[in-house]
């Protein structure tokens, strides 16, 4: 749908004479390198796309074509030579991969409702992961097991292979043992990042549709915004080699007359642009409409509502978009919140001599900005745990069993290790890309593949990643200001208002407004209902009990708004997944071949 739009291009995918067969879901950016130094070999090639790239990979490098590719992917290469599967997922667990591993079949997807039509299978509740999903989302993403039972997901950057009924599962990637040398001045480390995004976002131009952005006016989401500009304008090289010329469609979304709206930022990083605005506003009535389909095609649970989400790539795939360029990944990697300095850096050596102190709380200043209701929760976190405290929604007690793994001890002990040396600044945010982060990529993926949109993240390319890790803290807090090489490297190519802004909302619903609004009726409904109030998971009577009054004062905060919002998810997710029929498939259409995979059979 995106490269080789030809009959050519369908998938599974026969490669070199129909040994192997390719299934793939994401992007290789980097193919046309790739093709180019197979051809240089004497391979030849019958499509335009990335996935006989895999095919041709595979064959020359075997299970290390992977340590190749520049993507993001789960893809499946079956060899009929050797009977024998071999299945990776991508660096950074950007693509999901689900399986399941019974007696007399392997079976694997991308979506875990896919497990719903699956023949001679029920689908069941995995209660204990069910819990640790609610109560501790970050260790939720570190294990194998899922909320079905018996589905397991492949881990990031590890691969797979089947071969006469044995599954064997290990690691192909550790970001520490790929950091490469970085300048010793500023200004080289600044020039390195520069060339380094400018390429990660051109490689992700490669497609045969057009591609749009997804703006918000923040720091990363305007950086990406304005190298696609810098890149239609010369910069980054002569060469554009797949590159689409359909790349100036800006996607915003706005909420009227709210306090979290950014619509003025978005506004000034399209006129410096010159890209076209596509303006999404998107309200709680709206949520309310989508609410089933949205909770279906979430099929987890989370404490945000990510239903801009949902709507901003449902506006996407109705303007005939299918790829987007997003931000994602830049907060983790350069320190963009708040809880990453306090948390990572307060009495830490390095920031005892005062002038060190007096630049870090000159940051944490500066990261305050504009009084929003998220910026007023988040202070007041900060200032509890600074205080000894643990910051805790208002709410009468606990209302599930707590999850009190420590992501950290669930890292591989060669991470583990590695911290240390990483210094404080750098460890806290390793651990917070490795191990928090996949959350929020979990929730972009399902909500732009619920409308067939692929997201794609330049901050996330493995070169950016592992370069980021290689930098000092310096290079990232300083001076005012957080994201400093980031934003330093943007000098001259983002709009100068947005590149020393100093406010950050980030990338969520206005739930407090939401909820204090007709969703906060809905919510306390919902949560009043038997089905709701029974569940063994949660304490029912309570859970009701709160939202009926907070609703009753109107007196949602945030923070009560996330974790309500958990429970009712959760509920929302149950109900499609367990205790309906799911949705009728479309009629799949005629296979291109006969069942190449049979052989998968035991």
């Amino acid at each position: 749908a995106i490269l080789d739009l030809t009959e050519s291009g369908a998938q599974p995918m026969p490669c070199v004479n129909s040994r192997y067969w390719v299934t793939f879901n994401g992007e290789i950016f980097d193919f046309v390198e790739l093709r180019r130094e197979l051809e240089a070999k004497g391979r030849r090639f019958w499509t335009t796309s990335d996935t006989e790239v895999i095919g041709h990979a595979y064959d020359e490098w075997g299970p290390d074509c992977v340590l190749h590719f520049n993507g993001m992917w789960a893809f499946a290469v079956w060899d009929s030579h050797k009977r024998e599967l071999f299945v990776s997922r991508d660096h950074f667990g950007i693509k999901p991969l689900y399986f399941l591993d019974q007696s007399d079949r392997f079976v694997f997807a991308s979506e875990l409702k896919s497990f719903l039509y699956l023949p001679g299978f029920t689908a069941r509740e995995n209660d204990a992961m069910v819990r640790r999903a609610m109560s501790n989302a970050p260790t939720f993403q570190m294990v194998e097991d899922t909320v079905i039972s018996g589905v397991r997901q492949l881990p990031a950057g590890q691969k797979q292979t089947v071969r006469d009924g044995r599954v064997t599962i290990n690691p192909w990637w550790h970001t520490l043992d790929h950091l490469p040398e970085v300048a010793r001045t500023f200004g080289g480390q600044v020039e390195q990042f520069r060339e380094l995004f400018l390429d990660a976002c051109k490689i992700r131009l490669r497609s045969d549709v057009p591609v749009g952005v997804c703006l918000s006016g923040g720091v990363d989401s305007t950086s990406v915004l304005s190298s696609v500009a810098a890149l239609r304008h010369g910069m980054g090289g002569t060469d554009r080699s797949r590159v689409t010329t359909d790349s100036e469609r800006a996607f915003v979304i706005t909420y009227p007359g709210s306090s979290w709206d950014e619509r003025q930022y978005a506004q000034t990083a399209i006129e410096h642009t010159g890209a076209h605005p596509n303006f999404v506003p998107v309200n709680g009535e709206d949520a309310l409409q989508s609410i089933h389909e949205y909770a279906y095609a979430f099929e987890s649970v989370a404490g945000s509502l990510s239903f801009p989400m949902y709507a901003v790539y449902r506006a996407l795939r109705a303007d005939n978009v299918v790829v987007s360029l997003d931000g994602q990944g830049g907060d983790e990697l350069f320190a963009g919140y708040p809880a990453h300095l306090d948390r990572a850096l307060i009495d830490h050596p390095m920031w005892r001599a005062p002038r060190r102190r007096i630049d870090l709380l000159r940051t944490r200043h500066a990261l305050q900005g504009r009084d929003t209701p998220m910026i007023r929760q988040l202070r007041r976190a900060v200032y509890s745990m600074r205080r000894g405290r643990t910051a805790a929604t208002p709410a009468p007690r606990q209302w599930i069993e707590a999850n009190t793994d420590n992501p950290v001890d669930l890292m591989p002990q060669s991470d583990r290790a590695a911290l240390g040396d990483l210094g404080a600044l750098n460890g806290y945010l390793y651990t917070a890309f490795h191990f928090e982060l996949p959350n929020l990529l979990r929730n972009f993926d399902r909500m732009s593949m619920a409308h067939g949109v692929e997201s794609r993240m330049p901050f996330m390319d493995w070169r950016v990643v592992a370069f980021a890790f290689a930098l000092p803290g310096e290079a990232k807090v300083g001076h005012g200001t957080t994201k400093r090489i980031v934003r330093e490297a943007m000098r001259g190519i983002m709009p100068e208002s947005l590149r020393v802004r100093r406010s950050k909302v980030g990338f969520t619903s206005p739930m407090t407004d939401w909820f204090n609004g007709p969703m906060g009726e809905w919510v306390a409904a919902e949560v009043a209902k038997p089905e709701f109030v029974d569940v063994p998971y949660w304490d029912g009577p309570a859970i009701r009990d709160f939202a009926q009054a907070r609703q009753a004062s109107h007196t949602w905060t945030f923070l009560d708004c996330r974790r309500v919002w958990t429970y009712v998810q959760t509920h929302l997710w149950r109900q499609q997944f367990f205790e309906t029929s799911p949705p009728a498939l479309p009629e799949a259409p005629p296979p291109r071949a006969a069942a190449p995979l049979a052989g998968l059979n035991r």
